[in-house]
């Protein structure tokens, strides 16, 4: 019985997970939301699937709300040598996209690395004792973390989306380093262009075959692939 933990599970990527997971009544997915006061009727349909759902609150922008939720975790498993499966750090924000290197602001770049780069990190921290060997850690990423892409494109827009990105792919590889000793797997994975609320109308992939790639791609990682940077088909990136 599997067990994965997907943050940002009430929309986008992160529910599009949990569709896809709840088909399959051995697993087990504790979905985690930035608040249990809103709409959660779409996550919570599928506990009609016959999968082990659990929905807890976690604010990835608080690390108060993350230390928090380890700790209900935890409760959840019956103690703090349960294993878990699959980390999926998910939930991500892109709120100042018009913003360019010559107009970011101080304010937009802090709220991005708090949510995108130490939220990610703090969830490794507080859910290290459940990271035991064979674990896998996913850390949501995009193409537009990587600096070989990027700097072959004349777009200027999403600054500080784009560098938080880059600094979450360097946390990837140093988490790798850190979680060696465990056999612990960690990557970062890029979801590619998909149609969501973040993803715009311009998007080309179907929630769907992204979140189905990465599934197949993370259930076929082997332990030579941690710190690696992955496309959502299993396509190695360039960073």
């Amino acid at each position: 019985m599997p067990l994965f933990i997907i943050t940002g599970a009430n929309r986008g990527l992160g529910l599009e997970f949990v569709r896809q997971l709840s088909a399959d009544s051995s697993n087990t997915i504790i979905a985690a939301t930035r608040s249990l006061s809103r709409n959660l009727s779409a996550l919570e349909s599928h506990k009609s699937n016959g999968a082990n759902l659990h929905i807890l609150e976690c604010d990835t922008g608080s690390q108060d709300s993350i230390t928090a939720f380890g700790k209900q975790v935890s409760s959840v498993l019956g103690g703090s040598d349960k294993k878990v499966d699959f980390l999926l750090n998910n939930a991500g924000i892109n709120y100042t996209p018009k913003q360019t290197s010559l107009t970011m602001t101080p304010d937009s770049l802090q709220n991005h690395i708090n949510v995108n780069v130490m939220g990610p990190a703090k969830m490794v921290q507080v859910l290290e004792s459940h990271l035991q060997d064979g674990s896998v850690v996913m850390n949501m990423t995009s193409g537009l973390g990587s600096l070989a892409y990027l700097r072959t494109k004349d777009s200027t827009d999403c600054t500080t989306y784009s560098i938080s990105k880059a600094a979450l792919n360097m946390l990837t590889v140093h988490q790798s380093i850190a979680l060696k000793s465990k056999s612990v797997v960690v990557v970062c994975v890029d979801p590619g262009w998909v149609k969501t609320d973040m993803g715009g109308p311009g998007a080309v992939l179907e929630q769907e075959e992204s979140i189905g790639g990465m599934l197949k791609c993370l259930r076929g990682l082997k332990s030579g692939d941690s710190g690696r940077f992955f496309q959502y088909d299993g396509a190695e990136r360039e960073w």
